[in-house]
């Protein structure tokens, strides 16, 4: 079976992409697996390292597609404020790829860690996208977002029908939302393909995007049989998103950090990693936060608001949620 990969990196984002490329090769040995890079500008050190994952390992069944796109097309868009242009290439994707059906779309901090054949043959007939339910905030963003669905999905891993994409002009009906709507948006790119989305896309099972939620304290928002499929996930993902603090820094306290660096050993940047995270440093909270604060912590799904004055902590609220 072939699978069409694809990751929309900058040049900060390279070392993660590879990790996430090889982790996909490992996994996947008795598959051809075509890794697409759309990229708007890379060093040629970074195309250079894209290039040598050919090398790293014994596989014959792995092909490289580098796509340029000009970033001016998505001036015009709205961003968030923790987010580059880059999040707004993966629209662009089934545009620019007009002979492949299908495109798996992956956030560069991304792990595969299972066969992808199930999910590859997932049934998109007549629906644009498929993916997992985001951990927190699905009815308030579709509330927000005025949409019928009921379901927003993160998108930092879609199954893109791109066929039907280019069939029914996907680009041009996302380009249209977030240039009529940027007063509501908050998820740039996230917000536009859930709205244009919204009744055609198909819902995960959460192994094929699993977020582990460490850096808040585990907190999600799942429930009944939405939760027993997130816990099962967690025992086994396919897919898993590293959300916060990435592996590669000190800090990490993601579930699936060891096998993160279990596929970075295999890597021919290995020792460039082991150094980035040797001269890394703890996070340490600003100074400002230290002296007065109000802000949310999660124990599970219990909320606490804490209030901090000049070092000194108070709980002013536990909240089940």
């Amino acid at each position: 079976m072939k699978f069409n990969i694809a990751y929309a990196p900058d040049d900060k984002y390279i070392n993660q992409t590879i990790v996430s490329m090889i982790s996909a090769i490992e996994n996947n040995k008795e598959h051809e697996i075509e890794f697409i890079i759309i990229y708007s500008k890379l060093t040629n050190e970074s195309i250079s390292k894209l290039n040598n994952v050919g090398q790293t390992l014994p596989f014959k069944n792995c092909k490289l597609r580098f796509l340029q796109v000009d970033e001016n097309i998505f001036k015009s868009l709205p961003l968030s404020h923790w987010v580059t242009v880059q999040a707004w290439f993966r629209i662009k994707l089934p545009d620019m790829c007009a002979d492949l059906d299908k495109i798996l779309y992956l956030d560069c901090d991304t792990l595969i860690l299972g066969d992808l054949s199930e999910l590859f043959s997932a049934n998109l007939d007549g629906k644009y996208l498929a993916g997992v339910k985001d951990v927190w905030g699905v009815d308030k963003y579709c509330k927000r977002l005025n949409m019928t669905s009921g379901v927003y999905v993160n998108s930092g891993m879609l199954l893109l029908n791109a066929e039907f994409c280019r069939q029914e002009n996907f680009f041009e009906k996302i380009v249209d939302f977030a240039k009529n709507n940027a007063k509501i948006i908050e998820f740039c790119d996230q917000d536009s393909i859930n709205k244009v989305a919204d009744e055609k896309k198909v819902v995960l099972h959460p192994k094929f995007n699993f977020m582990d939620t460490w850096w808040r304290g585990g907190y999600y928002e799942h429930e009944e049989q939405d939760e027993v499929n997130y816990l099962n996930a967690k025992e086994n993902p396919v897919i898993v998103h590293l959300t916060g603090l990435k592996p590669a820094f000190k800090g990490c306290g993601n579930k699936f950090k060891d096998k993160w660096w279990k596929y970075a050993k295999l890597t021919t940047i290995y020792d460039e990693l082991l150094k980035d995270y040797e001269n890394s440093e703890e996070p340490k909270e600003a100074l400002k936060d230290k002296i007065f604060s109000i802000k949310n912590k999660y124990e599970g799904k219990t909320k606490i608001k804490i209030l901090t004055i000049l070092g000194i902590k108070f709980v002013l609220s536990k909240k089940q949620i």
